[in-house]
C-alpha cells in the first residue's frame, strides 16, 4: 500500500486525542510503513515499535503478526537478517496463537523470499512447503496454487527434479480446477520440459504441445511460437 505520510500523522495525532488504543497502534503501523516507504529507517523503528507495545497490551495478536512482519522487513532492508528471521518466526508464532493459517502463511513466504534473496534456496523450500501444509490444512486451493507456482521453479534450481514435476502438476491440476489457463499452460510447460530432460519424450512433447495450444487459444501468439520453438529444440 502507498501511504500518504501526513494523513497517516493525521489520523495518529487524532486517535491520540482520542485515547483510543487501537486506532493509535493501527495509525502507526500505517505512519511506520509510510516512513518506510521513505527510507527514514529510525522513524519507521520508532513507530512499529510503539505499535507492537500497544499490540502486545491489547492482546492483539493479529496485529501483533502484522507489525512483526514490517518489522522483519526493515531489518532486512537495514541487512540484519538474524534479526529478520527472528521477527518473522515471532510473526508466525503470532497468528498460530489465533489458528490464523492465512497470516502463518504469509510469514513463512516472506520467511522463503527472504531466504531465497540470501541464496539459502534450501531453507526457501522449506518455508514454503510449510506454508503449503498449512494451506492444504484449511482447503485453501488459490493458497495450494500460488505455493506450488513458486515451489517448483524453486525445486529445479535445487536439482530436485522429482519434487519440481509433482509440484507443476499440482499446479496444472489446480489451475485447471480454478479456470487459471495462464498457469495451466505454464505447468505444462514446466512438466513437458522435465519430462523431456528424463527421457520421455513422447509424453514430454504432448504435454508442451497442449500448452502451445492453449497460448494460442488465449491469443498469445508469441508465446505459442516460442513454445513450438522449445519443443523443436528439445526433440533434437
Amino acid at each position: 500500500m502507498k501511504v500518504k505520510l501526513e494523513e497517516a500523522l493525521n489520523q495518529l495525532q487524532n486517535a491520540r486525542a482520542a485515547e483510543n488504543d487501537q486506532g493509535i497502534a493501527n495509525a502507526l503501523f500505517v505512519v511506520g510503513v509510510g516512513y518506510m516507504q521513505k527510507e527514514r529507517w529510525d522513524a519507521a523503528a520508532g513507530a512499529l515499535d510503539e505499535a507492537l507495545e500497544l499490540c502486545q497490551q491489547l492482546g492483539n495478536f493479529a496485529g501483533q503478526g502484522q507489525v512483526l512482519i514490517r518489522q522483519a522487513e526493515l531489518a532486512a532492508q537495514q541487512e540484519k537478517p538474524s534479526q529478520a528471521l527472528e521477527l518473522l518466526e515471532r510473526a508466525r508464532a503470532a497468528f498460530a496463537e489465533i489458528s490464523d493459517p492465512a497470516g502463518q502463511a504469509n510469514a513463512l513466504e516472506k520467511r522463503a523470499n527472504f531466504l531465497e534473496s540470501t541464496g539459502d534456496l534450501a531453507g526457501a523450500a522449506r518455508a514454503l512447503e510449510e506454508a503449503l501444509e498449512l494451506a492444504l490444512g484449511a482447503k485453501d486451493e488459490l493458497s495450494q496454487l500460488l505455493l506450488n507456482q513458486y515451489l517448483a521453479p524453486l525445486y529445479r534450481r535445487l536439482d530436485r527434479a522429482d519434487a519440481a514435476l509433482e509440484a507443476y502438476r499440482r499446479l496444472g491440476y489446480l489451475s485447471q480446477r480454478l479456470g487459471e489457463p495462464q498457469r495451466e499452460a505454464l505447468a505444462l510447460m514446466g512438466v513437458g520440459t522435465l519430462l523431456l530432460q528424463a527421457g520421455n519424450q513422447a509424453e514430454g512433447l504432448q504435454a508442451l504441445d497442449k500448452a502451445r495450444e492453449m497460448y494460442a487459444e488465449l491469443g498469445q501468439a508469441k508465446l505459442a511460437a516460442q513454445v513450438k520453438q522449445e519443443m523443436d529444440r528439445l526433440a533434437g
